[in-house]
Order: structure tokens, then C-alpha cells, then sequence
């Protein structure tokens, strides 16, 4: 059995990560046996459900976030993973607020004990949320800039070539060594993203990156209390038969965007019915309202995450 490789697909909510992961599984980059690791925020599991199509096997860690409060259980699942022996390569999918230097910390002790080797380390950006986001949740959003040996900017086709620079010069500030990917997402091809984030140069950088986080003296440490919390972000999710429109969708997240009336919304992602033989998928961050065709489902699901939702009025409005 060879050893095991763990990529890590990091990045702050909607900004992309599971279109990512799908994108390179669809295009067969992952030809090996793959196990996949997916800790959500919400409530209700969306990410984990849209994965399992691909008939790929899935590990949801729930209630919490793998870099903090179900540090644990992700130390455990790894470890059970790896001895069962039974897959070639794990992909892990953190929380939008996952703090990648705690996951990295955690995989770095695992990789350290057991046959294991940490092989690539991704962020997903979106741009056309950089400013505000980074502004607002700056603990979160740059730890995970700047401990990623790749950074992948998503909705880059939404941004004109100036305002794509000034985000790749910020990232750059952050974080001297990553490779910066800014191709569209429709255009990248998933085999030359993979060699660029595996390649022996990055595989260096992923080293001199990570050696301070694993020798110094706050090495993982499951007892240890962590230095940031998730309270400021809340979620609210449904499970619903209810058939929407089009039009419908459009106006309820149209809404979304009154803070007064709704909190600060930052994600919403669901799946749900539009008509009698017709299912979707939905994205949402404040500047973009994306749908895909979908199969059908058993029920639909809808998540919403942000800073202090009004859950009345979410309720009321789907």
C-alpha cells in the first residue's frame, strides 16, 4: 500500500470549495481511490449530499468545526482512516471558518505518526468578495491566505483586470510563496491545477511554510483551549417539499441582501424543486445568485449563514 496523500481544499464560505472538488472528481484528476472528509457549518448538510453523487465515500464531521471544538473527532477519522487501509488519497473540506493552520497542525501530527503525507494545501478565493470579507472576518479569511501553498481565485470573469490585480497583490502581501491561480473556473483545466499545487518546488514551500507551525511549542494539542471561536457566525437551515419558482428564488435572495431585516447574510446553498419535473441547485453570496440543474431529491434543502440572522424572518420568507 502506498502511502496516503491529504489534500486539503480550504476557503471561506462560497467561495467555492466543493464546486472545486467536483470539478477536479468530474474531470477524473482523481483517478486513485478517494475518501473525502466534509465538516459543514450549517445545520442542514448540502455539501456532503451534492459529493455523494459521485458515488465517491464520505465522512461528515457535524456540530462543529475540525480545527476547534471537533478537533478530535477529525484526529480520529483521519487516523481510522488511514489504518483501515482501504483508500489512496483523503481530500479534506473544512467549515467555511475552519482555521487552515489549526487543520494543518492536526494533519502534520497525524502525517508525523502514521503513513501519511500531507500533499497539497488549496484555498479557494472569491474576489468579488475579498475587500469586504477580509475586512470583516480578517482571523478567519487571511489565516486561510496565508497558510495555503495554492491559492485559487474563484468568479474571476465577474472583475475586470484591474480589480483582479489589486485582490492577487493583497493575497501576494499575505503570502510571498503560493502559487496564485486566476484563471476562470470554466477554463481551468483541473490535471495542470493539480501539477502546479503538486510540484516539487510547492512541496518545498508546503515545508518551510509549516515548520514553524510544527516544531514551535503550541503543537496540537486536543486539551489545548484555541484562541478563536465561531460565535459572531450563526446558521438556519430547512428541509422542505415546497416547489419554488424561478422568479420566486430570485426575489427571496433579492431580499436577502436587507441586513436590517435579515442579518448579514454571507452563504446560502441549497437544492430544492421548481416545478413538477425540475430540481436545482443553488449558490448565493451577497454580489452573486448562481443556479445549476439538478436530479431530483427525497426533499429539498436550504442552509443560510451569517452574522446575527433573524431566523423569524428567514422562516418567513422561503
Amino acid at each position: 500500500m502506498m502511502t496516503i496523500q491529504i489534500d486539503i481544499f480550504s476557503g471561506f464560505f462560497g467561495a467555492g470549495k466543493t464546486t472545486l472538488i467536483k470539478k477536479l472528481i468530474d474531470e477524473k484528476v482523481y483517478s486513485k481511490k478517494v475518501m473525502i472528509i466534509e465538516n459543514e457549518f450549517g445545520d442542514i448538510p448540502i455539501d456532503g449530499e451534492f459529493l455523494k453523487k459521485f458515488n465517491i465515500e464520505i465522512k461528515e464531521i457535524k456540530a462543529g468545526c475540525i480545527c476547534c471544538s471537533t478537533a478530535n473527532d477529525f484526529n480520529d477519522t483521519l487516523i481510522e482512516i488511514i489504518d483501515a487501509k482501504e483508500t489512496e488519497r483523503i481530500i479534506i473540506e473544512p467549515s467555511g471558518v475552519g482555521k487552515l493552520s489549526e487543520i494543518v497542525k492536526i494533519v502534520k501530527k497525524v502525517e508525523a505518526e502514521n503513513d501519511a503525507r500531507l500533499n497539497m494545501v488549496i484555498s479557494a478565493v472569491d474576489v468579488t468578495m475579498y475587500e469586504e470579507f477580509s475586512n470583516l472576518f480578517s482571523e478567519f479569511y487571511e489565516d486561510q491566505v496565508i497558510h495555503a501553498s495554492t491559492v485559487v481565485l474563484s468568479r474571476t470573469q465577474s472583475v475586470n483586470d484591474e480589480e483582479l490585480q489589486v485582490v492577487v497583490s493583497k493575497i501576494r502581501e499575505l503570502n510571498e510563496k503560493a502559487q496564485i491561480i486566476t484563471t476562470p473556473w470554466d477554463d481551468l483545466n483541473g490535471i495542470e491545477l493539480v501539477e502546479l499545487s503538486e510540484a516539487d518546488v510547492k512541496q518545498e514551500t508546503l515545508k518551510e511554510a509549516f515548520t514553524e507551525i510544527t516544531t514551535d511549542e503550541v503543537e496540537y494539542d486536543p486539551e489545548r483551549p484555541h484562541d478563536h471561536d465561531h460565535d459572531e457566525f450563526t446558521s438556519w437551515g430547512i428541509e422542505t417539499p415546497k416547489v419554488y419558482s424561478l422568479d420566486e428564488l430570485t426575489s427571496i435572495f433579492q431580499g436577502l441582501k436587507n441586513e436590517e431585516k435579515y442579518g448579514k447574510v454571507v452563504r446560502s446553498k441549497g437544492k430544492v424543486q421548481v416545478d413538477s419535473d425540475h430540481w436545482i441547485e443553488f449558490d448565493f453570496v451577497p454580489r452573486q445568485f448562481e443556479i445549476r440543474a439538478s436530479e431530483p431529491d427525497h426533499t429539498g434543502r436550504i442552509t443560510v449563514i451569517g452574522h446575527d440572522l433573524n431566523k423569524e424572518n428567514l422562516i418567513n420568507i422561503f
